[in-house]
């Protein structure tokens, strides 16, 4: 069975506008147009993709599986049109990062004005996914370097994996801003903002504060770290976060401390194996080493420390 690639893109468009409506804007087509590219895709894969109830679109159980793979596949095409555009414009290079939500917010901003210095006539996309999409993305040949959170499962890729101390955050003037150090206790009783413990990270937190013999409540939980620092940067608690995180959104108006026992999370950056050498993605992976390696702690010996996996 072939499907129109026009198709999948009608369906990936209505599903991440929500509506018909925004896919015909984002498309440029009228919405009855919209709603037939649906039908023929739904006829085609023998399936609802949505589910219909009072005049709205709701995406089907089978349709939220179809979707991920959509997605994934649209990906690799976009990642040629993009190949295709640099050849056609005389740029020399491009660049296709994927990158789980941490890598976008508190790893990549900082490292790619460098490359753009280094290399003027770059052209890069940046794909913003969970670390299983983003595993799923790079395996499918949609991303150049790929960032998330280990373990991951990604085969016959070369791999460098960071292990990042986490530490704690607090508002700024906050009581315990002034501490050496924090520990599970000194945090207990304080309103807390964790890690949702479906990521290890979450469940490695929720551990260590067990094995203290601390209270592991929440008040609010939260899947991005960024999110968690906005929350503590306004007030709202405290929390552990990985170091690059608490550096980077440090200006919000939240105070780093140093955290023990040891909260480790870790990172791993996959890129393409070629036959032939790819400066560019050289480039970015050595800004990248070299911006965990300059992660500033107020103890030393929480430096970030790499392992390499052949």
């Amino acid at each position: 069975m072939q499907i129109d690639v026009k198709l999948l893109e009608a369906f990936r468009a209505v599903v991440e506008n929500t509506s018909v409506t925004g896919a015909a804007q984002v498309l440029g087509v009228t919405q009855p147009a919209v709603s037939a590219q649906i039908s023929r895709l739904e006829a085609q894969v023998g399936f609802p993709l949505f589910d219909r109830a009072n005049g709205r679109l709701r995406i089907s159980a089978e349709g939220r599986r179809f979707y991920e793979e959509v997605r994934t596949v649209l990906g690799g095409l976009d990642k040629l049109a993009d190949i295709a555009t640099t050849i056609r414009n005389g740029e020399r290079e491009s660049l296709v990062i994927a990158s789980h939500p941490g890598g976008s917010t508190a790893l990549l901003p900082t490292v790619m004005p460098a490359l753009l210095e280094k290399r003027p006539g770059l052209r890069a996309r940046m794909i913003h996914r969970t670390s299983e999409e983003v595993a799923a993305v790079f395996e499918a040949g949609g991303a150049d370097v790929a960032i998330c959170e280990w373990p991951v499962s990604v085969s016959d890729a070369p791999v460098k994996r960071y292990r990042l101390p986490c530490v704690a955050i607090v508002p700024r003037g906050h009581a315990l801003a002034g501490r050496p150090h924090l520990t599970p206790r000194d945090l207990d009783g304080d309103t807390l903002i964790g890690m949702a413990e479906t990521r290890l990270i979450g469940h490695t937190m929720r551990e260590v504060f067990v094995s203290a013999g601390a209270r592991w409540q929440p008040a609010i939980v939260s899947e991005y770290f960024s999110t968690i620092c906005g929350l503590v940067a306004s007030g709202a608690g405290v929390a552990l976060v990985d170091v690059l995180s608490a550096r980077f959104f440090a200006g919000l108006g939240l105070t780093p401390v140093p955290f023990a026992p040891d909260v480790t999370y870790e990172i791993a950056v996959f890129r393409r194996t070629l036959d032939q050498p790819e400066p560019v993605s050289d480039d970015l992976l050595a800004l990248i080493d070299q911006r965990i390696r300059q992660v500033q702690t107020p103890d030393p010996t929480l430096a970030p420390q790499p392992t390499e996996t052949p």
